[in-house]
């Protein structure tokens, strides 16, 4: 499970950082002009999806949607795995029809488990994707005013090709307090 979980937490940071590409391009059009002054800051982009309120809440939906979706896929497995050493054990002594109808059921199910894990996975990227798309939005609209207002001439996403990056350009945690300001989390049944 921390494997998989590995392998999501690898893929947001690869979809954040695409969509945040973007970013620094558009800062460098926008600040043409650069002063002597202008400061660079750097945003860990998996930190700032992790560590704002809405973003926990929706990594925590996903996290329960891959662990109720594994359990389905567990299930399908655990009963192919039955018919496949209900067939080993009889194989024998099957007639030739029911063996065949036996092996073609096989096939069947890991076909069908196989498919399962395939939706599940378009799922949980299509539910991924669009938690980014939103959060992104949010992101972009708090750098965009955070960078003029305390002199920053641009403003990177940090990635793991940034193998060291000065704590003093860090603004990660300025921009999960933005954010958890800007868009605070209602519970249900409360009101804005």
């Amino acid at each position: 499970r921390i494997g998989y979980l590995l392998k999501i937490e690898e893929r947001v940071m690869r979809k954040v950082t695409i969509l945040f590409v973007w970013l620094i391009v558009l800062g460098v059009l926008i600040t043409n002009s650069y002063s002597q002054n202008s400061k660079v800051g750097f945003i860990n982009t998996l930190a700032v999806l992790s560590g704002t309120d809405e973003g926990r809440g929706e990594l925590d939906k996903l996290e329960e949607f891959v662990e109720d979706k594994q359990k389905e896929v567990g299930v399908e497995a655990e009963l192919l795995q039955e018919l496949q050493e209900q067939y080993a054990n009889q194989q024998r002594t099957l007639n030739a029809e029911t063996r065949v109808e036996m092996e073609r059921s096989m096939q069947e199910k890991d076909r069908a488990l196989k498919r399962l894990q395939e939706d599940i996975q378009l799922e949980l990227d299509q539910r991924r994707n669009v938690l980014l798309e939103k959060m992104s939005e949010k992101i972009r609209k708090i750098v965009n005013e955070y960078a003029p207002l305390n002199g920053y001439g641009v403003i990177f996403f940090r990635d793991q090709t940034q193998s060291y990056v000065d704590p003093s350009v860090e603004i990660t945690q300025d921009i999960i307090r933005l954010y958890n300001e800007q868009y605070p989390v209602v519970a249900p049944g409360e009101s804005e």
